[in-house]
């Protein structure tokens, strides 16, 4: 019985995965503070201690979490089209095949100054395999995972998110638009390079099966 239970329990928990991340989300403490404890040139912020960098720059770092990768950026053309050319709608990149999106949240989140700043966090789905996408006018993270990380993931980067503080003024002093498209370019290779621990990851790009993987 006690066996039983214990495999009703966690397939529940599976099933549910979705109202896991919305509660996440909606509670996630809009006016807590996170105590940054990485530093760099561009950027300061907080790194819980499940997460473990194995590659990092100015600009982007990449972690490990359990069996799953992370990757967090600067949004470079964000915050240059922020500044510019306020009156364009907020929206992602559209990168990504939404014929395999699963989940899509919008919401605020307060940085780790305080800054209220607008967010879209998506899932795409590809077999056992999920893309997890958190974009904002600051920062952008990818998780690759499976689904008994995927709750987890979603924590750690709404977490690692709201501990941010970009350093927005270095950025529009030492980004022109040709720097932010080479940045663009080196971190869609950094992405491609990294992620897909299994599988391809042009199955979750728009026009992706046409892509060159050699």
């Amino acid at each position: 019985m006690l066996l039983l239970c214990l495999i009703l329990s966690a397939c529940t928990s599976s099933e549910n995965v979705y109202e896991q991340i919305d509660k996440i989300f909606e509670n996630d403490g809009i006016n807590e503070t996170y105590r940054k404890n990485t530093y760099s040139k561009y950027i300061d912020y907080y790194v819980p201690s499940d997460i473990h960098e194995f590659q990092s720059g100015f600009l982007s770092s990449a972690y490990d979490y359990n069996n799953s990768k992370l990757i967090m950026n600067i949004n470079i053309s964000g915050i240059v089209n922020q500044k510019y050319f306020s009156d364009n709608p907020f929206s992602t990149e559209g990168f990504f095949d939404e014929n395999k999106l699963t989940y899509e949240k919008k919401g605020l989140y307060a940085n780790s100054g305080g800054k209220l700043t607008e967010y879209i966090y998506q899932i795409f789905q590809y077999e056992d395999y999920y893309l997890t996408y958190f974009y904002s006018q600051d920062v952008i993270l990818y998780g690759y995972c499976t689904k008994s990380d995927l709750a987890g993931m979603s924590s750690r980067i709404l977490l690692m998110a709201k501990g941010a503080n970009v350093k927005t003024d270095d950025i529009l002093n030492n980004f022109t638009s040709r720097d932010v498209i080479d940045y663009e370019k080196k971190q869609v290779n950094l992405f491609e390079t990294i992620m897909p621990v299994n599988g391809n990851i042009n199955e979750f790009i728009i026009g992706g099966e046409d892509l060159d993987t050699d």
